[in-house]
């Protein structure tokens, strides 16, 4: 009995401590001078992702892994919207590629630390997380809310 719940308990305390050390560890970054305008432009980006769904029930193949590979490319208005934006997303689930549209908000700091959260076309969630954006070239990192996936924005235009 002990054994088992130290090794239910185990993973959440160092999850925990992961969580806690990230939002410490960003919140010491110093100003770097970034707004919503240092997003300003056109952006083509890439996404290996990699969801464990044996969570959910689901049996795949005798595996709970589905791993998906997404590209796609948005416009950031510089005001905190992402006014157009589209991607293909190819996944071993049902082994489908889907285009989907969809729109979004930022939010950044002066450390150049923010917020990102897209909708579809539909209306549901497309999912977000967190950005850290790199004040010269301006491009960014996404780190999936999930914990899944890295995406990489690159700029590609004004």
């Amino acid at each position: 009995m002990k054994n088992n719940t130290l090794k239910q308990v185990l993973p959440m305390f160092f999850l925990a401590l992961g969580l806690h050390q990230g939002t410490a560890w960003s919140a010491g970054l110093p100003n770097a001078g970034c707004t919503l305008k240092t997003l300003a432009g056109s952006y083509s980006w890439d996404e290996t992702t990699r969801t464990d769904y044996s969570k959910f029930k689901y049996s795949l193949f005798g595996a709970g892994w589905v791993h998906a590979v997404s590209v796609g490319r948005e416009v950031n208005d510089g005001k905190g919207h992402i006014t157009a934006g589209q991607m293909t997303i190819n996944n071993t689930f049902d082994g489908k590629v889907k285009t989907e549209t969809y729109t979004g908000t930022v939010k950044i700091k002066p450390n150049c630390v923010g917020t990102y959260a897209i909708t579809l076309a539909d209306g549901t969630s497309g999912g977000g997380g967190t950005i850290y954006i790199d004040p010269k070239s301006r491009n960014f990192t996404l780190l999936d809310e999930h914990n899944i996936g890295t995406a990489k924005f690159i700029r590609d235009g004004n």
